[in-house]
Parts: structure tokens; sequence; C-alpha cells
């Protein structure tokens, strides 16, 4: 099923599957798009073979690098410097005001106490339904309480762990670039460098888990999520957000769609096929979580990987793109299986 040689790889550092990694299916499996280039680090050597699962909808490279060999994907990827928010001193007018507004939300949502703050944030953000949908999932929705045990993974230079920590959770991550950890560890976080199997002693140790854009870089997702569910406790949580193969802006710029990410991101979902893959590991519940807008930015930054911009800081889109990106914002909002992400919480009984 798969293709042959890839130039710049070994026959022994790539993988080739016989079946989709996802519902497993034998059967059914197409070449979506052949010879894809990395068009966002052309220093990555290869031309990639991306297939589609009839069974399922969800798309995988085949071959692939092998566990031992990915990390030659990511040697000229995004760094992992520190990001710290600029202080507030530093910021104009405007962004002072956005700063106590967004953080007068965040404590009231998250159960913070980030200064400087004012309660009208709650009301600007109650006014603001795209702009509070967008605070909310930059906190990976945290219940305000209980608070408890949190883990990360993928947690890169450690953001998050410190946004969860000033939320109350005690939150450790999981990260196998070891530049990230090494920026974490300087942070005073604790951060295990590998992936879950550095804590393959544990089990109910935790009352959420996140993963934010990492269950499409991981070769056996199932394999990740059930070792998630043993990791919760009872009655937790895992969250997760992921690019969705069904969306719009797929189907509007092709292999230049930036959720692709070739060819880092080893699976691509479609929405089902990730709700029921998260229900046959044992999930008892999983819900979607509350839109927010994408398009706009998915859209600039699919353009600019199709006319050669770089996508971390694209142009603006031309009038009649951002005309079709808002139409596709109203569509994704009434319709969440063609989300150019998925998000959702999935609960442990």
């Amino acid at each position: 099923m798969a293709g042959g040689h890839i130039a710049g790889w070994s026959p022994e550092s790539l993988e080739y599957l016989d079946a989709c990694p996802v519902c497993s299916a034998r059967t059914g499996q197409a070449v979506l798009y052949r010879g894809l280039r990395d068009k966002v680090y052309p220093s990555t050597p290869g031309a990639w073979d991306l297939y589609r699962c009839e069974a399922c909808g969800s798309g995988y490279f085949n071959p692939r690098p092998t566990p031992e060999t990915v990390g030659r994907l990511y040697e000229a990827y995004y760094t992992h410097a520190h990001t710290d928010a600029p202080d507030y001193a530093q910021l104009s007018l405007l962004g002072k005001l956005r700063r106590i507004l967004g953080n007068g939300y965040r404590n009231y949502r998250f159960g913070m106490r980030e200064r400087p703050a004012s309660i009208l944030g709650v009301l600007v953000a109650w006014l603001t339904p795209n702009y509070r949908a967008l605070l909310d999932a930059g906190g990976r929705h945290l219940p305000k309480q209980p608070k408890g045990r949190l883990l990360d993974v993928g947690c890169g230079n450690g953001d998050f762990l410190q946004f969860a920590q000033r939320a109350g959770w005690e939150a450790i991550g999981v990260e196998p670039d070891p530049k990230a950890v090494e920026v974490a560890r300087a942070r005073g976080l604790t951060v295990h460098l590998g992936g879950l199997e550095t804590l393959h002693t544990v089990s109910e140790a935790f009352d959420g888990i996140t993963l934010n854009h990492v269950i499409e870089h991981v070769h056996d997702p199932r394999a990740t999520l059930t070792h998630c569910y043993r990791l919760l406790k009872s009655g937790g949580w895992l969250w997760l957000e992921t690019p969705n193969l069904d969306a719009q802006g797929h189907a509007h710029y092709g292999e230049n769609w930036v959720g692709l990410d070739i060819p880092r991101h080893l699976v691509v979902f479609t929405d089902r096929a990730l709700l029921r893959l998260l229900r046959e590991v044992g999930f008892a519940r999983v819900e979607r979580l509350p839109y927010y807008p994408l398009c706009e930015r998915v859209f600039a930054m699919s353009r600019a990987i199709a006319t050669g911009a770089s996508p971390h800081h694209p142009p603006p889109l031309p009038p009649e793109e951002r005309r079709v990106a808002r139409q596709a914002e109203a569509k994704a909002r009434q319709n969440p299986e063609i989300r150019e992400f998925t998000m959702v919480r999935a609960w442990k009984a």
C-alpha cells in the first residue's frame, strides 16, 4: 500500500503501515496526496504520501519515520524559548486595558489571582462571546473547582503549566524535546523528558490531562489515549485539541492547509473518528467544547504556506479570501464536524 524509498531517509529509518493507525482497517486506504514536501521548513528531507482511510476518514503519512528517527523532523522546528507575556509597564494603553480586563475574567473563570485586574473584564467577556470563548480555550477550560493534579502531555516550554499552577493546580508535564525541557525546568517546573512512557509505573494519579495539538504527532494514538485513561483518577477528565481533516480550510487550501504540518502530523483525525476512538478506549462521556473563532487565522496561515510566506507571521487575507473565511466561520459555528480543530473533553467513569 505504501510508497517506496524516500530521499534523505534510509529504509531502516522508516516504517510502513498495513492498517489505519486510528481504526485499524486494513482495506479502503487511498492516497489523498502524493509527494508532499515540507514548505514550512524546506530543509526537512523527503517527499511524503498522505493516505486517507475510507472507514474512519482519518489521514496518515505512509511510510513515516520510526519512533527512533522521528526527531529529525523537528531539527528545524519552532524554538521553545521563554515566552512570558511582556511586563505590564511595557504595554501600550490599549495593551494595558486588555491585560486588566483579561485578568479580571481569568480570575473569575479559573480562580486565579492575576494582577492588575478589573471585575469589568467579566462583563466585557459576557458581552463579547468570541472574546470569552478565546479566553476559555486559552485556559483549556480548566474547572474553577475542585483543583487537583494535572498532567500536560507535550508541555513544551511549560507556558500552560505555569498558567495551571497560577490557577491552583498541582501541574507537571512530559515533553520529548530536551531543549524545551531545559527551558521549563529553568522556570522551576516539574517536567519529565520523554513521553507518557516516563510514567509507566503510575496509574490513577491525575484529575486532569491536557493534550494541546499533541495527538497528531504520536505514532499510536490509540495507545496514547489508553495510557491517558489509565493515568486518570475515576471521574477525571482529558482535554484535547487537534486539527480536523474535514475542516473547511483543508477543503479550500488542499495540501497547503496548515493542519497537515507535513510530515510532522503523522495522523490527522476527523471529528467523528476522534470521538469514536475516545469512546472505544473507555471514556464514558465525550463532549465537544464551545466553539471559538479560528477560520480567519487558519486560512491566513494556510494561504501563507501556499504563497511561500511564513505561517508564523502570515500577512492579512485579501478581501475576497477574508470573505470566504468569514463565511466558513459561520458554517463552523453551526457544524462541529467541519471546524478547523476538534476540541473535546472526555470523562473517565
